[in-house]
């Protein structure tokens, strides 16, 4: 072969290459696509084909049967620069401009949706589907699950079996959690919403969580008893098993737990492990986030889109066969502990049968040492004595205290038939408990009035030593904290107040608590009048309780301060007045 033709050749290889790579791009399937977070189980994407004339999403849209298939016009994929919206769409109305198919018997539509091609080097887009709301975060363009950073101590660590649950007593204390979101960013809406079973009081609500930039996480509880709470991220769902007394560190991985919770990718991601912990209950609590069996029937994705309209028998057939079918793969399950084994299962077959009851009549009871730990305890109770004629195990005393409680939160007070009937509670730990809830609405009263006016609050004389500034802070957990040491007398206290009346002025929005500490050298009367101008919650402590503080914390003069965070600890210190600029950067710090 002469040079010339060898040359020609060689061009036509690479032309045939690039022809070849060209074809690879033009045409690439991605199927069942990870994603890292959804705020929707409305819609989920099944397949993307990506060519250089469009990208196409196979998806699934859920829903009631005989609902309508419609998908707003302003709905596209996008990433941090592009955007590419939506061209055409078939098994799907767009804006009910032409008649809409309806969602069959099975609860699911298959829909096809042509989007603006995605150029080569794109590896992650967000669905988004403006007109509702609706979004996909981090579906990801290739077969790769999103990449997480996950710290070396976690990636080593043994998935154990849980031991015996323990005995369900009562015990009334505080819970808490600090967590991490790994995977999350900023960029991202998440919903997160922590509930536990309380009682007294039911917040069917729950309680928002507040994420930090960087994916952290602190939430505190009042508990009765060990058992079990709820963290809802978006529209995945981490089970947690809480103890009174004690906290627990959670390391969740944000893609896993979201696609455990699709119903395209929980056969791949439903017995992954989801998240990480220590402290409290750890074993069992990977063990939750692990092996993916739900607690109550009524959650599992599509049940009330599926069991709305059915009558009575189909609805009770519906219930029953969920709960045998869960049931019996537990009972199967081997890998499982059986300490899992008996919580889970006492938690369904409670739910399953006030699932029951709300519809109609609880066909039976539960048998089993641990019904405490049930989330639906105090729903179940309430069910037997309705349907089965029993006060069951602490019935008496929960209605009692419901009452008493209830009747508080109108009154802001204890009446005297109140305090009468909180006597005959049965169980002293149910009397501490209702004793800790009041503690902190009184708490939450004067924190509000503490930002408009000023609130004179008293800790115990008998309060001394390590126990003092824990006692002032508790009640304001959760909100970054002022403690400022001052005396009627001193000068520079007073000057330095003028410049933190600024200071909350720019920081009305946030929450932070303003306490004001002086000692008996400041006399009670001129103390009295001198805090009527100072907006805060003013404590005037015993010799030997200022004393303590001041020697403890390195108050060498006044004016002297404390910043203590959000989450309790004390974060900065400072003896003289450091200046706005500074206590704004600390206070904002100890808020996040």
């Amino acid at each position: 072969m002469d040079m010339k033709k060898f040359v020609c050749f060689l061009c036509l290889l690479g032309c045939l290459a690039l022809t070849v790579q060209a074809g690879n791009y033009r045409r690439r399937e991605v199927t069942h696509p990870c994603f890292v977070t959804a705020n929707t189980s409305k819609i989920e994407i099944k397949k993307i084909i990506l060519t250089d004339e469009h990208t196409q999403v196979d998806a699934v849209l859920y829903g009631k049967p005989g609902e309508a298939a419609i998908l707003s016009s302003d709905t596209y994929l996008c990433n941090e620069n592009q955007k590419f919206p939506l061209r055409e769409a078939a098994g799907v109305s767009i804006d009910g401009q032409t008649v809409p198919e309806r969602i069959p018997d099975s609860g699911k539509q298959n829909v096809i949706l042509s989007f603006a091609p995605i150029p080569q080097g794109v590896h992650t887009v967000d669905f988004v589907e403006k007109g509702t709301g609706r979004t996909i975060y981090g579906v990801q363009l290739t077969e790769a699950e999103p990449y997480v950073y996950l710290p070396s101590f976690l990636q080593t660590r043994r998935l154990e079996q849980s031991r015996a649950l323990p005995q369900p007593q009562l015990k009334a204390g505080k819970a808490i959690i600090n967590g991490y979101i790994l995977g999350y960013q900023p960029s991202m809406q998440l919903d997160v919403v922590f509930r536990h079973s309380d009682w007294l009081f039911y917040d069917q609500w729950g309680q928002t969580v507040r994420v930090r930039q960087d994916g952290s996480f602190h939430i505190e509880t009042d508990l009765l008893v060990a058992g079990g709470a709820k963290l809802q991220i978006n529209k995945a769902q981490l089970d947690l098993f809480l103890t009174p007394g004690e906290e627990t560190t959670a390391y969740i991985h944000l893609p896993r737990l979201s696609m455990s919770a699709s119903r395209l990718l929980t056969a791949t991601y439903g017995q992954q492990q989801k998240a990480w912990f220590d402290g409290g209950a750890s074993d069992l609590n990977a063990e939750l986030a692990t092996w993916g069996y739900p607690l109550a029937i009524n959650e599992v994705p599509g049940f009330n889109d599926m069991t709305e309209d059915l009558p009575a028998d189909d609805f009770n057939k519906y219930v029953k066969h969920h709960y045998e079918k869960y049931k019996k793969e537990l009972e199967d399950d081997k890998k499982v502990s059986e300490a899992y084994r008996q919580y889970v299962l006492l938690n369904l077959k409670m739910n399953e049968l006030v699932t029951l009851g709300a519809k109609g009549e609880m066909p039976d009871n539960v048998q089993s040492p641990y019904i405490r730990y049930g989330y639906d305890y105090a729903t179940y109770l309430a069910l037997m004595e309705r349907d089965k004629g029993q006060a069951v195990d602490l019935w008496e005393d929960v209605k009692k205290a419901r009452t008493i409680y209830r009747n508080f939160i109108k009154e802001q007070t204890f009446t005297s038939d109140d305090k009468k009937e909180l006597k005959t509670i049965t169980q002293p730990e149910i009397q501490k408990y209702i004793k800790d809830k009041t503690d902190a609405l009184k708490a939450k009263a004067t924190l509000a009035k503490s930002n408009n006016s000023f609130v004179i609050a008293e800790i115990g004389t008998d309060v001394s030593g390590a126990d003092i500034l824990p006692a002032i802070i508790a009640p304001y957990r959760g909100q970054a904290i002022l403690v400022d040491f001052w005396a009627t007398w001193c000068g520079p206290c007073r000057k330095s107040m003028s410049a933190i009346r600024d200071l909350k002025k720019k920081l009305a929005a946030k929450d932070i608590v303003y306490v004001y500490l002086t000692g008996p050298s400041s006399p009670e009367t001129d103390w009295k009048t001198a805090v009527t101008d100072i907006n805060g919650v003013h404590y005037r402590l015993k010799k030997e309780q200022w004393d303590y503080l001041c020697h403890t914390y390195g108050i060498t003069g006044i004016p002297g301060y404390l910043i203590i965070s959000y989450d309790g600890k004390l974060q900065d210190k400072y003896v003289g007045f450091p200046g706005t600029d500074v206590l704004m950067k600390d206070l904002l710090r100890a808020g996040e």
